[in-house]
């Protein structure tokens, strides 16, 4: 056996790329050793030829390619030689750098390069065509590479990819070695993908105490977020907590089974409420930031009913007003419109719920009217969760609207998300209403009403048989459940021989029976799981190629991400057919997947810091181009994204947060409407086959909705009227304050 074999590491230049994957980082390496040349193979994001490079992993013997070392790290080493300076610098790696420019930084300095950038800095301006901001520039990217190899070196040994490497680092700069070997159990709270299990790898690496309450604690947490992000929860019953904190602990429990028992869990969530990160009510455990969602949304919405309702109209003004409005608008209200548009001047909060077509959008339309000839004319803010459900709102009303985080300026400042608009600097307006109500979760909906004025009213239209909102939280339903405010539920189509098939089929859906497909506007196509797939692909690809949509206005929507009929395949498999590779377009490789100038994309978790107002889960955009370091002042190769006129760029190390949406969830449409949906219904999918799903999938449609699958799984869907019951004690606390 060669002796090299039994080396762990290996120091070598990279010569040439032999292989290189179109679907991963999967990558086969011809580098130049000290004991010749060599084979190395592994997942690397960034490899520039060239470059010399530490990688570690193991010596094998390939049953057909022979001998190769297995990198499981690398990292790039600083060159040592002028030549290799040049090199390092010009690669891509320190932005803003050319190959001539670091010629002539090198030339000036020599072998003491580095030196200069690490320790004097500013004798960078001796070189000619560096200015101030130019050194500012490259020292930053310098420093900044020199300890990412560092954090790169010591995560990927620990078993994380140098992308979660990337990641990390930019979230805790040059503490991040620090923190992950001190208090490691932080990287589940603060890094997303990081979950107790690896936490906990860690710790046990570094020799923390299984039984130690700072890993207890961080288990509680964990379970209480998880069961705020996945199932909606904003507190869970302390008995259930420890359950699963318990089950937690023992799975993750190293090969001596050492793991603490239920009192020790009980004292140390006695300990960590103590400190302030847990709160107990009754048997109930919350995150103290959900509690006190719960609790301020409460006491604001009782401040807003006094102060508005001791300004009310009177009644029979109010009747004259709708009486008036009829005549010169030649319409005739129905007797629940009329009483909606009543209530909305008497109480200073009210709910409006309904199907598509029982009249939300004219109950809107009367209200902004009458409050325009009401006290010399009132001022209505209208806002919505997305920029597409605030167009929507706005072009029916033809009065402006916004999205909430932008109606209530929102910023990121010092790292943290704020809102210019609070109790201390309130909105200005007389009335709001807000749309999509259903996708509001109790953390939006808290920083919305405490910037609502004493005075100002504010409606809230939603349809509460949708799903509820992808955050925490059930805030419409528990807002009707409370009977706290007046509730006007709409649930008569008006012109029925008007509306479409897709509205009919919607309400049949809803009261439990089973659609009726006319052919007119609405379809089903039966066909077995393993042909779904391809009868999707070939659907979309004709409604696209024939002219009657755009690849942004025919959407798929499926139950799951998973499966030959799944979101993931479905993606890739529309994406071959609508955007395939070509000479003009670039192309950024992620993980499995390949983004492409014009790929339709979806933002796949808020981010707060994009943008002019973020962008958030479910936000549609189109790629416009794909970015290279080369000359420019990005450091990773990068997608220049359009989000409705938005236009944001993320770099390889972000690209969890994007993906691709020819196909997408029915979760991650709400909200939003298209004029073509294809809606998948496969027996496949059992788990998620409820009848508020396929309602919230069918009422995403405007103008065609095909559903492609087997009969039999609509039917179950139809059926399965059951609830995911979320815990929250909004509406208990809205129906005390109601007593």
């Amino acid at each position: 056996m060669n002796a090299r074999r039994k080396d762990s590491s290996l120091s070598a230049r990279v010569l040439r790329l032999r292989f290189s994957s179109d679907d991963s980082p999967w990558k086969v390496l011809v580098v130049d050793t000290d004991d010749g040349q060599a084979t190395v193979v592994g997942e690397f994001e960034e490899i520039q030829e060239g470059m010399e490079y530490a990688f570690t992993g193991s010596w094998a013997v390939h049953p057909r390619y022979g001998e190769q070392f297995r990198a499981q790290s690398y990292y790039p080493k600083p060159p040592k030689t002028t030549r290799g300076m040049i090199s390092y610098l010009s690669s891509g790696l320190i932005s803003g750098i050319g190959p001539k420019m670091a010629k002539r930084i090198v030339d000036r300095f020599g072998e003491d390069t580095f030196d200069i950038i690490t320790h004097s800095p500013e004798r960078l301006l001796e070189v000619p065509g560096i200015a101030e901001t130019k050194k500012e520039q490259l020292v930053r990217s310098f420093k900044r590479h020199r300890n990412l190899q560092e954090v790169v070196t010591y995560v990927t040994e620990l078993g994380f990819t140098a992308n979660m490497a990337v990641r990390l680092y930019r979230e805790y700069g040059d503490e991040t070695i620090a923190i992950i070997k001190n208090d490691p159990y932080r990287l589940t709270r603060d890094v997303s993908g990081i979950g107790f299990h690896r936490a906990d790898e860690i710790a046990r690496a570094e020799g923390i105490d299984p039984c130690s309450s700072d890993r207890m604690a961080a288990a509680i947490v964990f379970v209480l977020q998880q069961a705020a992000d996945r199932a909606g929860h904003t507190y869970l019953p302390r008995e259930a907590l420890v359950e699963e904190v318990c089950g937690l602990l023992e799975r993750n429990s190293d090969a001596e089974g050492i793991s603490p028992g239920i009192d020790e869990i009980e004292e140390t969530l006695q300990y960590i409420e103590n400190r302030g990160l847990v709160v107990r009510e009754d048997e109930a455990v919350y995150l103290h930031h959900y509690l006190q969602c719960e609790r301020q949304i409460a006491g604001r919405l009782a401040r807003i009913r006094a102060t508005a309702s001791m300004s009310a109209p009177h009644a029979e003004t109010l009747d004259s007003f709708i009486s008036d409005l009829q005549r010169e608008l030649g319409i005739e209200y129905a007797n629940r419109q009329k009483e909606a548009v009543s209530w909305a001047f008497r109480d200073g909060v009210m709910v409006i719920t309904g199907g598509p077509g029982t009249g939300k959008t004219t109950i809107v339309r009367g209200i902004l009217e009458l409050s325009r000839r009401l006290g010399g004319g009132l001022e209505v803010l209208l806002a919505a969760p997305t920029g597409r459900a605030a167009r929507k709102l706005s072009e029916v009303t033809d009065h402006p609207a916004h999205t909430i985080h932008r109606l209530l300026g929102y910023s990121f400042v010092n790292g943290q998300p704020v809102f210019r608009h609070n109790a201390e600097e309130p909105l200005e307006g007389d009335v709001l209403i807000v749309d999509e109500t259903s996708m509001i979760d109790v953390e939006l909906a808290s920083n919305l009403l405490d910037a609502v004025p004493e005075g100002m009213r504010i409606i809230f239209v939603g349809d509460a048989d949708q799903l509820p909102s992808v955050g925490p939280g059930n805030f419409l339903r528990d807002l009707i459940r409370s009977k706290f405010v007046p509730v006007i539920r709409l649930d008569t189509i008006f012109r029925q021989d008007e509306v479409s098939d897709i509205v009919l089929n919607a309400h049949r859906i809803n009261d439990g029976r089973f659609p009726e497909f006319s052919g007119n506007d609405c379809y089903f196509l039966e066909r077995e799981p393993d042909k779904i797939s391809q009868q999707v692909v070939g659907l979309v690809t004709r409604i696209v190629e024939d002219g009657h949509h755009g690849t942004q206005e025919v959407q798929v929507l499926s139950p799951m991400h998973k499966g030959p009929c799944g979101v993931g395949n479905l993606n890739q498999e529309i994406q071959k057919r609508l955007n395939p590779p070509g000479r003009e377009k670039q192309e950024l490789h992620r993980g499995g997947s390949v983004y492409r100038t014009r790929d339709k994309v979806m933002c796949l978790r808020n981010n707060y810091e994009k943008g002019t107002s973020g962008i958030f889960n479910g936000n549609l955009g189109t790629v416009l181009d794909v970015l290279t370091p080369d000359d420019s002042e990005i450091d990773e190769p990068t997608l220049l994204i359009d989000f409705d006129g938005e236009r944001v760029t993320y770099g390889r190390s972000e690209m969890d947060e994007i993906g691709l949406a020819y196909a997408t969830t029915v979760h991650k449409a709400q909200g939003s409407e298209f004029p073509a949906v294809i809606v998948v219904v496969s027996l496949s999918h059992y788990i998620m086959m409820q009848r508020n799903l396929i309602y919230t999938a069918v009422t995403r449609a405007e103008e065609r909705l095909l559903l492609i699958g087997q009969r039999r799984a609509l039917q179950v869907a139809i059926r399965n009227n059951s609830v995911d019951e979320r815990y929250s004690r909004l509406d208990d606390r809205l129906a005390q304050l109601k007593d």
